[in-house]
């Protein structure tokens, strides 16, 4: 028997143990296969081998939709553990949101709807609740008293900043908001990199430190993929013939230290801990989540200052006296440090107040209303929300399937025949303080900006919930600087394995990239006034010279106008170039009854000084940014007709002269975007790529097309130029 087994005196210590599984909405079916296959099935199996111990689990309602579907004998398995008392199952918002980051209406509907499920399908009494991603918000107990919950988890280091220390943490505390109590467990940070990363001996050892003559408890608590999901911990956690010295994998070893130790170690789940122990004391806890992700929250300069304070008080032994005084950011600035994010989150509010306004009006069934509903909280999920060492924000098909949702949710609601075709909304959507301008057609949105080039925002063709323009930024993220440094992926060993935070892997395809930076969200319809010598590979790095303010500067709205076919919404902005003005009228038109749009230019140019005898040579540029999803799948590609083009993938780059039309398509969807240009135009095109992290390592990631119809302009403009851009979206 190990010396940490042979049950030793000293004092007693209760192990809570919290295992929260989730897989966001959107995700891959092989990635939810693997999970189960290498991850949640394998830890459920060898817990069943060790009925003693006591487990608190949590499933997000995404996860579970999925076993439902594929797994149901794991629920059939899960339900008995739940009946024999060793599991406590912790209820949430149902697809995983930030409840601090929608309305409480949202947050109140998603807990029921978990806390209805876990009760009818697994037989579960839920009152402790799994804070997604541990964002917590002192308003809080009131959303979480309301639903019946009774306790949450949050970090350590929320206690820490009001001047506790993480060592001396025990059990839980009682917190309220106007009068409504809350039980909050500290989650150990230690434990947290203990579990599973070193030897099962080390916590073993840990929790006898923490171990007192006075009964006390110790919280651990998050994700169940590190057991087997997480690079290389499926052999560290379950194969590895020697973890540590002893026979069988980590979990299996680490399961029978605590039998093995049961004389002063006991387990409990937190439902049964906070039944039977009072509280430890009063506490008021700050905004905050865990350590990393509130500085995954700070702006990029900011974190690599906060990293290199940190280096030094490592260096001078004073990081574990200041870590409590050390605070970062603050969840909601995602919404700020990524303008695509706060986007994606507006229009979540405003589907969700269209659905409570359409409750609210008793004019739509409650079936339907019941269905958009629960659209718009698959759409709340939080992974696309954020963005840290896992690939969130940047990964496409997570954005994609939040616009999917939402847009389904919207037309859902959308289905009164005596309202107009087409729908014309002025609203601050995205809270910045200027007001956008929104069409809504049965076939269309269309969100414009007139305070950033009136440029759009958002175009979606809504017969298949698809948003044409989620396309990232691409820009400075503090992990870049590592791109340069050599990999550290040290190997499994009996000593332990790298956790995600410690690891420095540099996949092939963000070897050796030439970081690019966007100056601009990247919009469509964003205008450029260039001069003419300007090239496609200077545009692409964003080192062009922007002339006369159209890039980015506010358009005049001049009117905005519907009837029963169609919406017009016309725009002005004059310009200095020099001695020169040019005058540019943009006019957007909408069909009411068919996915189409066009975009019409006029330009003018009067002489600001009589005596300018010269017409200079410029370029006017209009941007598009498209996605599609994939840049180099073979069903999605470009088609130009009447011109031959040997790569036409979606990810290739290249420019076109004299052209009238590009096509993109996508056989997937089964939709093709068809462009026209009158007069014909000259063409850029390239991908959209972003140098990102996610738990495998640093990758470029495809995001989107950029195309850039060109037309020359001499200024002064001799009279009145014009040009024409169209877009339809047909289903093939």
């Amino acid at each position: 028997m190990s010396a940490a087994g042979r049950g030793i005196q000293a004092g007693r210590i209760t192990l809570l143990l919290g295992i929260h599984n989730h897989q966001p909405v959107g995700n891959f079916e092989h990635v939810f296969r693997e999970a189960h296959d290498r991850c949640y099935r394998p830890f459920f199996d060898l817990l069943g081998e060790h009925p003693n111990l006591r487990v608190s689990l949590h499933y997000s309602g995404s996860l579970l939709d999925w076993l439902e579907r594929n797994e149901p004998s794991f629920l059939d398995g899960l339900r008995k553990r739940v009946e024999n008392g060793q599991v406590e199952l912790l209820t949430g918002g149902y697809y995983e949101p930030i409840l601090a980051a929608i309305p409480a209406r949202d947050g109140a509907g998603q807990i029921a709807m978990l806390t209805r499920y876990l009760q009818r399908r697994l037989g579960a009494d839920s009152k402790g609740l799994w804070l997604a991603e541990r964002v917590w918000e002192p308003s809080l107990p009131g959303l979480l008293g309301a639903s019946g919950v009774d306790y949450t988890l949050v970090d350590d280091t929320h206690f820490e900043a009001v001047g506790l220390k993480p060592e001396r943490l025990r059990g839980y505390y009682l917190t309220e908001r106007e009068g409504t109590p809350l039980g909050v467990f500290p989650i150990s940070k230690r434990l947290r990199y203990l579990i599973p990363f070193r030897p099962p001996e080390e916590t073993i050892a840990y929790l006898r430190e923490l171990a007192g003559d006075e009964p006390a408890a110790v919280t651990y608590a998050d994700d169940g993929e590190k057991f087997g999901l997480w690079p290389g911990t499926y052999r560290w956690v379950y194969d590895q013939s020697s973890a540590s010295g002893g026979s069988g994998g980590w979990l299996k070893r680490f399961f029978n230290l605590l039998e093995e130790n049961k004389n002063w170690i006991t387990t409990q789940t937190f439902g049964e801990y906070r039944a039977q122990t009072p509280p430890t004391g009063r506490i008021y806890l700050p905004t905050g989540s865990y350590e990393e992700m509130m500085e995954w929250a700070l702006p990029a300069d900011a974190i690599l200052e906060r990293e290199s304070l940190v280096e030094k008080l490592e260096a001078s032994g004073l990081r574990e006296a200041a870590s409590g005084f050390l605070r970062a950011g603050f969840w909601n600035h995602f919404l700020v440090k990524y303008p695509e994010i706060n986007l994606m989150q507006k229009k979540a509010l405003y589907v969700s107040e269209k659905i409570s306004r359409e409750e609210a009006s008793g004019r739509s069934r409650s079936k339907r209303l019941a269905e958009a509903r629960q659209e718009l909280y698959r759409a709340q999920g939080n992974d696309s929300y954020w963005h840290g060492l896992f690939g969130g924000y940047y990964l496409n098909y997570l954005r994609h399937a939040v616009y999917q949702h939402l847009i389904r949710a919207e037309t859902l609601v959308d289905t009164h025949p005596s309202e107009s075709p087409v729908r014309l909304i002025e609203t601050d959507l995205d809270r910045d303080g200027h007001p956008e301008l929104l069409v809504e057609t049965s076939r269309m949105n269309l969100y414009l900006k007139p305070s950033d080039g009136a440029a759009a925002l958002e175009i979606d063709y809504r017969p298949k919930a698809v948003c044409l323009t989620h396309v990232p930024t691409r820009r400075p993220e503090a992990y870049h600087r590592k791109l340069k440094k050599p990999p550290t992926d040290p190997a499994t060993s009996s000593e332990g394995i790298s956790s995600i935070h410690d690891r420095v892997v540099v996949k092939a395809s963000a070897q050796d990239r030439n970081l690019v930076y966007d100056r601009h969200p990247r919009w469509s319809f964003r205008d450029h006034l260039l001069r003419s010598e300007v090239t496609l590979e200077q545009f692409e790095a964003s080192r062009q010279e922007d002339l006369g303010g159209f890039s980015d500067q506010p358009y005049t709205t001049t009117s905005a106008e519907t009837d029963r076919e169609k919406a017009v919404l016309s725009f002005r902005r004059a310009g200095g170039v020099g001695d020169l003005s040019l005058e540019v009228e943009k006019v957007y038109t909408v069909s009411a009854t068919r996915a189409e749009l066009s975009v019409r230019y006029a330009f003018r140019g009067p002489l600001l000084t009589p005596d300018a005898s010269c017409l200079t040579p410029y370029v006017w540029g209009v941007e598009l940014n498209l996605t599609l999803l994939a840049g180099d799948d073979p069903k999605r590609y470009y088609r130009f007709p009447g011109k031959t083009v040997e790569d036409r993938q979606l990810r290739s780059a290249g420019e076109l002269d004299e052209i009238t039309e590009a096509h993109l398509v996508d056989e997937w969807q089964g939709i093709e975007i068809r462009l026209g240009f009158k007069p014909a135009a000259r063409l850029w095109r390239f991908p959209i790529e972003t140098v990102s992290q996610s738990e495998e390592g640093m990758e470029s990631n495809y995001q989107g097309s950029c195309l850039a119809v060109l037309w020359p302009l001499a200024i002064p403009v001799e009279g009145t130029r014009e040009g024409l851009i169209t877009m339809e979206i047909i289903e093939r």
